[in-house]
């Protein structure tokens, strides 16, 4: 599976594709400096990460400087090689461990021993499967641009085998798609 990435930067005529390398960021700031250095002081700029059939991210500087992110699978992007752009977002998943309930010391009966085996069955159940994956981020992203928050989340959930698919949608409604589809 592959990367596709991408910056493009809006203009009085439409979004342009920038020369600029979404790898060669090593954090949120340096991609967001990257975006605003490349890009024109007239509009706003989005950077796209795509790994085929997993997952996607998107970055928005605003015409205010103001920075959107939206991640459609923490976990995946929690694995990935840009994980360190991310880190901030990744950071606010709860702890694992917090949601485990207090062990009950001293209970030695029989009884107690079976619930704890099958609470461990369980668990380990619930690891295993990871059919609804945890999207991150922004939701309004582009909401004033006409891709409402529950409009995207659902496209996430309806095609997320298919990053690629929400993000040409996202594309298309904001404006972006023709360029976004010549740089692939």
């Amino acid at each position: 599976m592959s990367y596709f990435t991408e910056i493009l930067a809006e203009t009085s005529d439409g979004f342009r594709a920038l020369d600029v390398d979404v790898r060669d960021a090593s954090d949120l700031d340096s991609l967001v400096e990257m975006m605003q250095a490349a890009g024109s002081e007239d509009g706003e700029s989005v950077a796209v990460i795509e790994h085929e059939d997993e997952w996607f991210g998107l970055v928005r500087v605003c015409e205010n400087n103001e920075i959107r992110v939206f991640l459609s699978d923490l976990r995946a992007v929690e694995l990935s090689p840009f994980a360190d752009i991310f880190a901030d977002f990744l950071d606010s998943q709860p702890d694992a461990y917090e949601a485990e309930p207090e062990e009950e010391f001293g209970l030695e009966d029989e009884a107690a021993a079976q619930a704890d085996d099958d609470a461990e069955e369980e668990e380990v159940a619930m690891l295993e499967f990871d059919a609804d994956a945890e999207w991150g981020g922004d939701a309004e992203i582009y909401a004033d641009r006409g891709v409402l928050p529950a409009e995207l989340i659902e496209q996430v959930e309806k095609y997320r085998s298919d990053p690629a698919r929400v993000v040409a949608h996202v594309g298309e409604t904001v404006g972006f798609a023709d360029q976004l589809q010549a740089a692939r």
